[in-house]
């Protein structure tokens, strides 16, 4: 008796081990930063509305506005890093802010 109780002993500890051996430990997901996902957003919103823009009769007004907009486009649709992201997100804003600001004052001129 004292022999099969110490074989049981012996096999449940051996499973214990070699099954906590077996198994890895999962890595939790990683989920996505929610300013990160709300700046790529943004850079896909002002991309999609850049042909508009270069449709627009005073865009010839504009060039130099929209030429630096879609560079910081370009650039912020590298995938350089975060803090790099972070930055061309932040110099997009920037210059699309400028660039609205521009489009307005030109509409309140009617230059058309």
């Amino acid at each position: 008796m004292a022999l099969r109780l110490s074989c049981l002993i012996h096999g449940v500890m051996l499973l214990l081990v070699s099954g906590c051996s077996t198994h890895r430990p999962v890595a939790a997901p990683v989920l996505p930063d929610a300013g990160v996902s709300d700046d790529k957003e943004f850079v896909w919103a002002v991309a999609d509305k850049m042909p508009m823009w270069d449709a627009d009769a005073i865009s010839r007004y504009e060039q130099r506005e929209i030429a630096t907009v879609k560079a910081d486009i370009a650039m912020a649709e590298q995938d350089d890093g975060k803090s790099v992201f972070l930055a061309d997100v932040t110099k997009l804003h920037d210059d699309w802010d400028a660039l609205v600001a521009l489009d307005d004052m030109l509409k309140k001129e009617s230059l058309l």
